[in-house]
């Protein structure tokens, strides 16, 4: 249940960083994935941007946290829920419309993180340790094959729109989820001192830089594009479905066995990732009413 907490407070700290992030992007010049060195430029050139981007980074440490203290299907999905719904709320005090499908994901949200709460009750096995060499492996092809499709996709001046640039950034922050998981086995296994010296020795930190960066610049050019509160679902849910599944196989994680336990596991699972059915109907008004606010023709390829 600690572990599910700190998922909870570290998804609000990550969601305030977004918020800031998003406001300050909207404001600034059009970034595009295919001027790595004008976006580059752009990024680091904005003081509310790096502010923003320091809020998600201290909240995604606490994810590496919590993925050290409970079960990787547990903690992340409680952190893309706890992201999702805290930014439909930071919308609806905006005052900015949101569609029926988002008012019924803000109650659908409790019931997942209640279920996901439950299913821990009697005891959940945290996975720690990997198969080093599949895990390199499987995080190395994902980065790789999300950057190989982006550039196909977008080669030639070609639109990409916020929602498939977002489903890559999930792919790709997935990836560093995964490196999250073995930091945070590290954190659990030796206490914070003694882990510093075992994980700048494992591949971990690096691959999750490398998950990060292609993760952040996907997922920045896509936030400009659109709100937040439909293009971080989107990156959630994808990531959080791929660390789940791969996760819980690398890190030898067994499900519960008691049936009703399994069951309130695999219904909060699912139903965080209701959310991206209710959001996804609404990313071209999203992406059309954010070209309009910033005076920018509105795409419709």
């Amino acid at each position: 249940m600690v572990g599910l907490l700190v998922a909870l407070f570290s998804a609000v700290v990550y969601t305030i960083g977004l918020t800031v992030e998003q406001r300050a992007l909207h404001g600034s010049e059009s970034i595009s994935i295919n001027r790595p060195l004008h976006l580059v430029r752009v990024l680091l050139g904005n003081p509310r941007w790096i502010l923003g981007c320091a809020f998600a980074a201290l909240g995604s440490v606490g994810l590496i946290v919590s993925l050290g203290l409970a079960p990787v299907s547990v903690a992340q999905p409680a952190f893309a829920a706890g992201v999702a719904t805290t930014l439909l709320i930071v919308t609806l005090v905006r005052g900015e419309r949101i569609t029926r499908g988002e008012y019924v994901a803000l109650g659908v949200m409790p019931v997942a993180l209640g279920l996901l709460g439950l299913s821990t009750v009697d005891g959940a096995t945290t996975g720690t340790t990997a198969n080093t060499p599949l895990l390199v492996t499987v995080s190395v092809t994902t980065v790789v094959a999300c950057v190989t499709v982006m550039y196909l996709v977008g080669g030639g001046g070609r639109y990409v729109s916020a929602a498939a640039m977002g489903a890559a950034a999930g792919l790709a922050q997935g990836s560093a989820g995964l490196q999250g998981k073995g930091l945070g086995g590290l954190l659990a296994d030796n206490g914070l001192w003694a882990a510093v010296v075992p994980a700048l020795l494992s591949p971990y930190p690096y691959l999750y830089l490398l998950g990060w960066g292609v993760g952040i610049v996907l997922f920045q050019t896509s936030l400009q594009r659109s709100r937040a509160s439909i293009t971080a679902p989107v990156a959630n849910v994808v990531g959080n479905v791929f660390t789940v599944v791969a996760g819980t196989l690398l890190f030898g994680e067994s499900l519960p066995e008691d049936p009703l336990t399994l069951a309130l596991r695999v219904g909060g699972f699912a139903l965080t990732l209701v959310v991206v059915v209710l959001v996804r109907g609404n990313v071209a008004q999203a992406e059309a009413d954010t070209s309009r606010l910033r005076g920018e023709p509105v795409r419709t390829e």
